[in-house]
């Protein structure tokens, strides 16, 4: 069922293709392949020096195109935080998985299928894939952003299995991300532009209700004349070939999920993120308090929406300034991450052995 892949020429996506990875284990770092049904995963395995019996961690990316390594076409930069997070984790014993889901990175051949329930089966076929490794113990599911729901409807699958561990939530949702849309652009709109703070709400409203109706009305959009920004994601939503994923998207709510699970949780937040706050998180702990003592609540001061280390005031930075160091070039992982979320794995692991 699942192959593993070494790159022989730089021509992307031209690989050589041989059997199933050995006990030993693969180097650090090594690419693999895969096979789900009618479709294939490309993915980074890390494995530690030390790997039996070791806890590893499954990758959720954030959303759009954002690939394994938590880097996207629409952002500069080449410094996923995805990345030095998994690397990060190796150096301490834990091993991970991230794949490039559907949609990003080299996971382009088919984008038919783009749907919340594919993005799950991807997810399931990675969690298998660790679960069928010899080194392999416990397996947690850790998201950031929009990954934190796809980690989360995984986890209503495989939460009560031998292997799982629990999640890691890095600012995961607690509201629709259509809310989140318009909450932000209410905010920064007025600073860009000179427009009308009430005529600009009812617009947004408008566009809003618009959404949620959808499909119906997808021939009658609502005026976006004030509000620009959105333009693109209403022709995402009335495309005809990847609208329904993208209306998946924006109305799912993410707390259906959370209520759902019934296991270990880390739910984590940035103090300088400048898209989901920390009252989210806040929202999404209190439905986690589910009697498991090993849930856990945690906000790092100098963290942005990607856990990169940030010091500026985000009401006063402007957001593209913000944004443009989500992959900076040198920019590290935020002071407390790497702690946090080993120590929390660490626990976990630790309980379940005894």
């Amino acid at each position: 069922m699942f192959r593993a892949t070494r790159p022989v020429s730089s021509r992307a996506g031209q690989f050589f293709f041989f059997g199933l990875l050995m006990a030993a284990g693969p180097v650090r770092g090594e690419e693999v392949v895969l096979d789900g049904e009618g479709y294939r995963l490309p993915a980074t395995i890390e494995v530690p020096e030390d790997a039996c019996g070791a806890p590893f961690v499954l990758f959720f990316a954030g959303s759009g195109p954002t690939d394994r390594d938590w880097l996207s076409p629409l952002l500069p930069g080449g410094n996923g935080s995805g990345r030095q997070l998994a690397e990060a984790l190796r150096e301490r014993g834990i091993g991970s998985l991230r794949f490039d889901k559907v949609g990003s990175g080299r996971n382009m051949r088919d984008l038919s299928v783009l749907c919340l329930d594919h993005y799950r089966d991807e997810g399931e076929l990675a969690y298998r894939f660790l679960s069928e490794r010899p080194e392999c113990g416990r397996i947690f599911l850790l998201g950031n952003s929009e990954g934190a729901l796809h980690a989360l409807r995984v986890a209503g699958t495989v939460q009560h299995e031998p292997h799982f561990g629990g999640v890691i939530s890095l600012a995961g949702p607690s509201r629709r991300i259509i809310d989140y849309v318009v909450e932000q652009l209410a905010d920064q709109l007025p600073r860009i532009q000179e427009t009308d703070e009430e005529r600009l709400r009812a617009a947004l409203d408008s566009f809003r209700e618009a959404v949620l109706r959808l499909p119906d009305g997808a021939d009658s959009p609502p005026d976006l004349s004030l509000i620009a920004p959105v333009r693109g994601i209403w022709e995402a939503c009335v495309d005809p070939a990847n609208g329904k994923v993208a209306r998946e998207l924006l109305v799912i709510d993410p707390l259906e999920s959370v209520r759902a699970f019934h296991g270990p949780m880390l739910v984590l937040s940035g103090e300088r993120d400048l898209q989901v706050k920390t009252a989210d998180g806040d929202a999404v702990f209190a439905l986690v308090m589910n009697g498991d003592r090993r849930c856990r609540r945690l906000v790092l001061e100098n963290a942005n929406h990607m856990f990169k280390a940030e010091t500026r005031d985000v009401a006063s930075t402007p957001p593209a300034d913000l944004a443009r160091a989500y992959a900076e070039e040198g920019r590290p992982l935020a002071d407390g991450l790497v702690d946090a979320v080993s120590e929390f794995i660490r626990e976990v692991s630790g309980d379940s052995e005894e």
